[in-house]
């Protein structure tokens, strides 16, 4: 057992910077762990039972998720509330690391920990995001195509994003639909995924989150807005 260690590590994108203290805050080693579930198991299976403490990033939350499932207790700091405690100019991995041990085995609270939501609403909230991403790539086509006629003076009548491939292909002059007129293909095929990804999202909003529904009583929030709460928070 080693619930006297404590480790601070710094999060990269291809590998993290651990370093390791006993009980009495001497440090132990200074290791370099690779970025993938096999390098986190495999460093940290020599120190089962450990406290670890880590910054809220990109890779924390299924980081946070893997070394609770291996029986090591996390904290997850914030990291705007860590630069008040140790921000400088002499910044290193090995530093930052070296500081969220040292603050995690004296008290943890100076960490101001954050709590990860769960695999499964991220995988859900990764639903919402995908489709965020389609509405924005479609308004960005429409935009563009807008901007192509106009540049030749002419002008397309106003219309939701989701009509306009219907509304407007009529609307294009006929020296530009050849150029056209796979944009409006690719709006057409955007406005099948988002439709599916919104059937998704109500259908989400029914069986898993039913929940959902009382913060859909108050006018102008709908399924996205509900979910999109309820996933964030995770616990309303």
């Amino acid at each position: 057992m080693n619930n006297n260690i404590t480790i601070g590590m710094d999060l990269g994108d291809k590998f993290h910077i651990a370093v390791v203290f006993d009980s009495d805050g001497t440090e132990l080693e200074i290791a370099k762990v690779i970025n993938t579930k096999t390098g986190i198991r495999t460093f940290f299976k020599q120190y089962k039972s450990a406290t670890v403490a880590i910054e809220a990033g990109t890779h924390s939350p299924w980081i946070s998720r893997l070394l609770t499932e291996m029986e090591q207790t996390v904290y997850v700091g914030n990291p705007r509330k860590l630069r008040y405690i140790w921000d400088s100019i002499d910044k290193s991995d090995a530093r930052d690391a070296r500081m969220l041990g040292m603050v995690c085995r004296l008290e943890p609270r100076l960490l101001q920990p954050i709590h990860h939501r769960s695999s499964q609403a991220q995988v859900d909230l990764t639903t919402i995001k995908s489709r965020d991403m389609l509405v924005k790539s479609r308004t960005q086509l429409i935009n563009h195509v807008r901007g192509i006629v106009k540049a030749n003076g002419e002008r397309l009548p106003k219309c939701s994003a989701a009509s306009f491939a219907n509304k407007c292909s009529s609307d294009i002059p006929k020296e530009l639909w050849p150029a056209i007129a796979p944009l409006f293909e690719v709006i057409t095929e955007l406005n099948c995924q988002i439709k599916e990804l919104e059937s998704k999202i109500e259908q989400l909003s029914i069986e898993k989150y039913p929940e959902t529904r009382f913060l859909r009583q108050v006018p102008g929030v709908g399924p996205i807005t509900a979910l999109s709460y309820i996933l964030y928070i995770e616990d309303p």
